[in-house]
């Protein structure tokens, strides 16, 4: 984010190429948040927030053509769609620390619109983003130059408040939005049109009960068009927990979208060979049968350390009982100085697994068939605070 780079991975060759986005005709020089591509590896799209100077966009460029051996690649500028005027604020709700196992920590109250969660929703020509900053949702159809025509922009306050994406099942019939914010205990679900790709919420899933729930979700990852998995990062209570009320601390979640149920399958642990969350479950990807569980150290007010990021894989042979394979940690299977992972994308034939962490600037490919560290990228190829990788075919 902070390099204002492209960064595009040949997940086979295991090669790397950075494309500076001031170089590109036409390109403002906001600092991108989140970039997604279409799954013909032709149109990639940048979204940027609005903190000033710089508007809330989403830029639009075609990839022509990469030359992987050079390292260099021809992008163009399609489009840039404005979302929100720069300096527009965000809508986050007051609260304050009550506990100090949970912080307020102070990323997690952006002053400006952040622009989250890209997916796509298959079967269909449309692709959305959320402001996790207030409450709405956007949807846009992708015209047949891979430039975008807004949809819809679907807002529903109690429903809808700091929502972190939509997460669309691979028949794209339903879609599950995550509460992005301290003491949302609730997974939204989402009926989309895939014809006119309006969405609406028709009903919530809560992460346990009113009295002992998991919270703060960033993700959600679909094991098939009915099950998806959640991970909850609170790690303590706010102001706002009910009294009486208790945070099941980091865990992963299992959803049933026939049943409407939210299942604890994976509970906290103490220990770094625990069988548990040791840190809060930022992201979960699904492959090879196996869970992968990106664990962030962002959570609880201690200083980061560079020894302290995690990355969990678990067997999935019995999908509500998750069964604990191995932990990755620092100065072992990753690399010394890794810390804070923070998001986890399965490759579309599920033979990898990349883990990033932008506060380390690392993005570390698993190979799925051996759990085993087969590439680190780092900062010496050039990544600056990396954020948020997306593989091509995939639908978020």
């Amino acid at each position: 984010m902070t390099s204002k780079d492209l960064v595009l991975v040949d997940c086979q060759q295991d090669r790397l190429v950075r494309v500076p986005l001031a170089g590109i005709a036409g390109w403002e020089p906001a600092a991108p948040r989140h970039a997604w591509i279409t799954s013909d590896e032709r149109t990639v799209y940048l979204a940027t927030d609005a903190v000033p100077p710089f508007h809330a966009s989403i830029a639009v460029l075609r990839l022509h053509s990469v030359d992987w051996d050079a390292g260099t690649a021809d992008v163009r500028l399609l489009q840039i769609l404005r979302l929100d005027p720069a300096g527009t604020p965000s809508d986050m709700p007051h609260l304050a620390q009550v506990d100090p196992r949970q912080p307020i920590m102070p990323w997690s109250r952006p002053f400006h619109t952040q622009t989250n969660g890209p997916a796509f929703l298959p079967h269909s020509p449309f692709t959305y983003v959320t402001h996790c900053t207030d409450d709405r949702i956007r949807g846009f159809r992708i015209d047949a130059d891979g430039t975008l025509t807004p949809a819809i922009v679907y807002s529903e306050r109690r429903l809808t408040r700091q929502t972190h994406g939509i997460d669309f099942n691979p028949a794209g019939t339903l879609g599950l939005g995550v509460g992005y914010d301290y003491d949302l205990s609730e997974v939204r679900v989402y009926r989309p049109d895939r014809g006119t790709g309006d969405v609406r919420v028709t009903h919530t899933i809560r992460l346990g009960t009113a009295t002992r729930y998991g919270s703060f979700a960033h993700a959600a990852t679909w094991l098939d068009d009915r099950y998806a998995y959640v991970g909850a990062m609170q790690a303590g209570p706010t102001s706002r927990t009910p009294l009486g009320a208790e945070i099941v601390g980091p865990s992963v979640w299992l959803i049933d979208t026939h049943e409407n149920t939210g299942q604890l399958v994976i509970p906290p642990t103490a220990q770094v060979e625990g069988a548990g969350m040791f840190r809060s479950p930022s992201d979960v990807a699904i492959a090879n049968g196996k869970l992968y569980v990106a664990e962030e150290d962002a959570w609880t007010g201690r200083p980061c350390r560079p020894d302290d990021g995690f990355v969990s894989i678990w067997d999935l042979s019995d999908p509500g009982k998750p069964h604990f394979i191995k932990r990755f940690r620092p100065d072992q299977e990753l690399p010394a100085d890794f810390r804070d992972a923070h998001t986890t994308t399965a490759t579309a034939d599920e033979e990898s697994v990349f883990v990033s962490s932008f506060a380390s600037d690392h993005l570390i490919r698993i190979d799925t068939g051996t759990d085993k560290i087969a590439k680190v990228y780092t900062a010496a190829d050039g990544l600056s605070t990396f954020h948020g990788e997306f593989a091509a075919g995939r639908n978020r």
